[in-house]
């Protein structure tokens, strides 16, 4: 098996100091330009990849960034890792992905092995309970951005969507349809993007005169078995036409199948409004009523917002780089309702 290069060989083929050669591989104004292009050559040559890992625990820092979300299955998460992953590349950073399924266990032990990396900083979006991984991050200074949830909306830095303005959208739209009941599947408690969407969705009731029933919320649903499951059971018991709100496309995917299943009509039927506008959906038939989450931006930025932490924690040390500034950054993004032919 081929041994990767070491700077010790390079050093050896090039007959100087393993000192020298690394001042070049790291840009030191004490080698000359001249001398520095004919190691970096050779390296090349001799296909040399440096040791990011034992580069790190001499610097304290990687050129490595740890991306902890909930399941990365899910395609609007791979819309936001794209945006993440393509703006770290440009300032030569990678991202090392995991997914927490939204252990709070799992997520402090994921972020407890990201320190042993020495990871330049963290994107995390927090599972619900995991108050712990704010707790390490800051007492080991690591510059961490939360992106599409918050675990306080007064604390750290963090790249959201308007949840609350998607839930009140979506409800308002549904009860434009005049149907007696307006369900909705929404995500696990104690996740801010699925209080938000309550909160709009209560709101969007009582600004149309509708009471709020709360029988008419099921919690817990997180992928496409949950919204079949769910969808199944409400159409088991309840009075045609219905509407339906779903947390996310992924849920939505689930109920429509439901629906079909038992040769109801969309929108007819049921009404039904998803969340995140996954783009497949726009040509699946009939395409999904839903509300546009810049997923890719929101990726973009919390990569940019990072990015900048990065910087200021090597110009000013571990303050900075815990994210406990005096400005904060916080980015809310607007949705859209996008209509189509499920409602």
């Amino acid at each position: 098996m081929k041994t990767a290069v070491r700077l010790k060989d390079i050093a050896e083929g090039m007959g100087v100091s393993i000192t020298t050669v690394s001042k070049a591989m790291n840009n030191h104004p004490d080698i000359s330009e001249k001398r520095k292009k004919e190691i970096l050559d050779y390296a090349r040559k001799m296909n040399y990849t440096p040791n990011q890992v034992a580069r790190g625990f001499r610097k304290q820092a990687t050129n490595l960034v740890g991306v902890v979300l909930n399941d990365n299955s899910d395609p609007l998460n791979a819309r936001l890792l794209r945006g993440i992953e393509e703006t770290l590349a440009v300032a030569d950073y990678q991202a090392i992905v995991m997914n927490t399924h939204e252990s709070a266990e799992t997520e402090v032990k994921m972020i407890t092995q990201l320190r042993g990396l020495n990871v330049a900083g963290v994107i995390i979006m927090p599972a619900p309970g995991s108050e712990r991984t704010a707790e390490i991050l800051r007492e080991f200074g690591i510059p961490a951005v939360q992106v599409t949830r918050y675990l306080d909306k007064n604390d750290g830095n963090y790249i959201v969507s308007d949840d609350y303005e998607a839930g009140f959208k979506a409800a308002d739209y549904l009860c434009s349809y005049g149907n007696e009941q307006l369900y909705f599947l929404n995500y696990l408690e104690n996740v801010s993007s699925a209080d938000e969407r309550l909160r709009g969705y209560k709101d969007a009731l009582k600004k149309n005169g509708v009471a709020y029933d709360p029988s008419l919320i099921v919690g817990g649903c997180c992928n496409q078995s949950d919204g079949y499951d769910a969808m199944k059971s409400i159409l088991q018991t309840c009075r045609l036409p219905v509407s339906v709100m779903c947390y996310s496309d992924f849920i939505a995917i689930g109920a429509i199948s439901a629906v079909q299943e038992m040769g109801l009509d969309l929108p007819r039927d049921v009404a039904l409004v998803g969340s995140g506008d996954i783009g497949i959906l726009s040509f699946v038939k009939p395409r999904l009523t839903t509300i546009g989450v810049q997923k890719l931006r929101m990726g973009v930025k919390s990569a940019e917002v990072l990015l900048e932490l990065i910087r200021q924690a090597e110009e000013s040390g571990e303050e900075e780089a815990s994210g406990d500034t005096s400005d904060p950054q916080r980015m809310i993004l607007k949705s859209d309702l996008i209509i189509r032919e499920t409602a």
